[in-house]
């Protein structure tokens, strides 16, 4: 319980008595507005009374504070009876007594009276159904219904208060029903969170050269010959004429391409249930992120698709032949620095990168590597390996992917949600969408090369 207001009315009148109109600015919300007290703690509570107290005992105590002070009184012992109301109503409850009305052993020095005839189960006058008891053993009465129903009504009628009789039944296993999981099932433990199972990693746009777009169309200027490609510089004799040297440019363009999915959920799911839709939403990007890293290989160029690295015009290609795919990749690394670039990244199925790594030769050596703890990370001929589904199993691709190749994106992964669609507006319907808008730019085909069986 709180304890006394504290204030007296000398105090308030005293208050009142020196109002000039102050303004009372404290609010816990900090606005003007009247300080709403029954959302305070008992603790806040104190303080406030203490607060108010010290405001009314100075000079310039005003109306505001006078009020501050009722307020905080009639809190204070609108509290204090609820509090003393409870406290009572705790009382009475410890003090009602339960007894049975039945006993098995009815006079067996219990200290209660011996129950009458139609407590011990006995017919009484005037009850049907044949008689009970001769043994002396409490058997169950043939009115035990009526019987339990007037008591229960004399409880009601005095109010709830006194002695309450608990109905006891010896031997009554014709009353008693079983409970079981049918009757009562039990609750489920559902497992914290959404399981599901982990995603690849995606690493093939990783190995490129990313920028971001400006525009919805992507256009580069591309050297398809040169004095360097044509090998136009010669030793020139002393006064003969020099060779001249060419330049061909080509323009290429791209529009940018949008991956996108949605999914409908309702409007009381996405609000009642927040971790579901962050769970959705992230599921969503991953899928447009899952199908950007195929396309950027595999894509057929065909609109509105990407056109991926192998299906691109002037990669190089490498028989893998008997030599094997450890071999292979040697050999498709010696044709990019032929091409003049310098190789960057090589992209395997994890199948063929299994096979790589497991190689043995004839006397049944490891050929990678003796010591599979010296492994840190996945290489190969000093390359960075990605391994990865989105490519095909027999096939690898080796380039120098940062210089001659650029992903261009728009802003990541979008998450858009709206119930604009059809009649979902009515039905309470939302569209969660996530897209992206990328495209990928191959600038020095022969940059990259491919293997073939």
């Amino acid at each position: 319980m709180l304890p006394d207001t504290g204030f007296t009315p000398e105090q308030i009148a005293q208050a009142r008595a020196r109002a000039f109109g102050a303004e009372h600015i404290r609010d816990r919300t900090g606005t003007a507005d009247a300080v709403d007290y029954t959302q305070f703690t008992d603790a806040e509570l104190r303080a406030a009374r203490d607060e108010a107290l010290t405001a009314l005992d100075t000079d310039d105590a005003g109306e505001d504070q006078a009020r501050a002070a009722d307020e905080i009184a009639a809190e204070i012992e609108r509290r204090n009876a609820i509090t003393t109301a409870t406290n009572e109503r705790r009382r009475r409850l410890a003090g009602v007594e339960v007894t049975e009305r039945w006993r098995p052993d009815a006079g067996s020095g219990n200290g209660r009276p011996d129950p009458g005839p139609r407590e011990r189960g006995q017919r009484g006058p005037g009850d049907d159904g044949p008689p009970r008891g001769g043994d002396g053993a409490s058997l169950v009465p043939d009115n035990w219904r009526t019987l339990a129903a007037e008591g229960g009504a004399a409880y009601m009628e005095r109010g709830a208060h006194g002695t309450a009789e608990i109905l006891s039944l010896p031997r009554a296993t014709d009353l008693r029903t079983l409970v079981t999981t049918a009757t009562f099932p039990s609750q489920a433990q559902r497992v914290p969170g959404i399981l599901y199972p982990p995603p690849p990693q995606l690493r093939v746009a990783d190995l490129l050269d990313q920028q971001t777009a400006t525009s919805s169309v992507i256009e580069w200027v591309i050297e398809t010959a040169s004095p360097v490609s044509a090998n136009t510089a010669v030793e020139v004799a002393e006064g003969l004429a020099k060779p001249e040297g060419a330049f061909t440019f080509t323009v290429a363009s791209k529009a940018l391409a949008t991956i996108a999915v949605w999914v409908p959920i309702t409007r009381q799911a996405a609000e009642d249930e927040s971790q579901l839709t962050g769970y959705i939403q992230g599921r969503l990007s991953y899928a447009c992120e899952k199908r950007l890293d195929a396309q950027l290989l595999n894509g057929d160029g065909v609109a509105p698709n990407i056109r991926g690295i192998l299906n691109t015009t002037g990669v190089q290609t490498q028989a893998i032949g008997t030599d094997g795919m450890l071999v292979a990749i040697r050999k498709m690394i010696t044709k990019v620095q032929i091409a003049g670039y310098d190789a960057s990244g090589c992209v395997l199925n994890p199948v063929d990168w299994e096979g790589v790594e497991l190689a043995k030769d004839s006397t049944g050596n490891w050929i990678f590597t003796n010591d599979p703890t010296s492994l840190m990370g996945p290489r190969v001929w000093g390359l960075p390996v990605v391994p990865t589904v989105a490519i095909a199993a027999g096939t690898a691709l080796v380039g120098a992917f940062r210089e001659a190749a650029t992903l261009w994106r728009k802003a990541g992964v979008r998450i858009l949600m709206s119930d604009s669609h059809v009649d979902n507006f009515t039905k309470n319907i939302l569209v969660i969408l996530a897209e992206m808008r990328a495209q990928l730019a191959v600038y020095a085909p022969p940059a990259f090369v491919k293997s073939v069986p």
